[in-house]
């Protein structure tokens, strides 16, 4: 008799991913993003980058709500 599969499938977790998440990718240059740079490794512990990015994101949603 083969053993019972108790753990989910990669492809099932992806297809969940691609359903539940968006996904975006950026690119920072050292040049001229540094201060970014240097804020978000030294928070990415303890806020998580998608915290980092998701508050900051919300901020400027807010003040650009207040502009018009």
């Amino acid at each position: 008799m083969m053993a019972r599969k108790t753990h989910t499938s990669v492809e099932v977790k992806q297809r969940w991913m691609e359903k539940a998440y968006q996904r975006y990718i950026i690119s920072l240059r050292y040049d001229t993003d540094q201060e970014i740079i240097d804020y978000v490794e030294a928070n990415k512990e303890k806020l998580g980058t998608t915290g980092i990015f998701r508050d900051a994101m919300a901020m400027y949603i807010e003040s650009m709500k207040k502009e018009r």
